[in-house]
C-alpha cells in the first residue's frame, strides 16, 4: 500500500534549441564569470576567528618580508648592471656604444600571434614580413 501512494518524479534537463555558436559564448562567458564568484563566508566562532586572523596576518608578513627581499635583490642587481654600465663608459666608450646598441630589426614583430587552443581570428601567416620599418 505505501508503494502506491509514494510517486517518484524524476526530473529532467528542458529540452530547448539554442544555437551552437550561442551556447559557446554562454560557456565561455561562465567559464570566465566562474572566477569571480566570491566564495561563502565563514562562520567561525570567536577563539577560530582570532586563530584565522592571526594565521593570516602571519602570511601576510611572510610575503611582505619574501617581497621586500626580492625587491632589494633586484634594486643591487640594478645598482650593479648600472656600476659596470659606467665603468664600461669610462674605459671603452666604443665598447659601450656597443652594448646600448638597440636592436630594432631583431624583435619578434607584434602583430604575429602564437598559436593557441582556440583558433585565431585571423589565420596564422607563414611567410609574414614586418611592414614597418625596413
Amino acid at each position: 500500500m505505501i508503494s502506491n501512494t509514494l510517486k517518484i518524479t524524476v526530473r529532467t534537463k528542458a529540452t530547448t534549441t539554442v544555437n551552437p555558436s550561442t551556447q559557446r559564448v554562454v560557456n565561455q562567458l561562465s567559464a570566465l564569470s566562474a572566477s569571480r564568484k566570491q566564495p561563502k563566508l565563514i562562520k567561525l566562532s570567536h577563539e577560530d576567528l582570532i586563530k584565522h586572523n592571526t594565521i593570516q596576518n602571519a602570511w601576510k608578513s611572510f610575503t611582505r618580508k619574501q617581497e621586500t627581499k626580492r625587491y632589494q635583490q633586484l634594486q643591487q642587481q640594478y645598482e650593479s648592471i648600472h656600476n659596470a654600465m659606467d665603468t664600461l663608459k669610462a674605459i671603452s666608450p666604443s665598447l659601450y656604444q656597443m652594448a646600448n646598441k638597440s636592436d630594432e630589426n631583431n624583435w619578434y614583430p607584434l602583430n604575429m600571434r602564437v598559436p593557441t587552443d582556440y583558433p585565431a581570428n585571423m589565420p596564422w601567416v607563414y611567410n609574414h614580413k614586418n611592414q614597418g620599418k625596413a
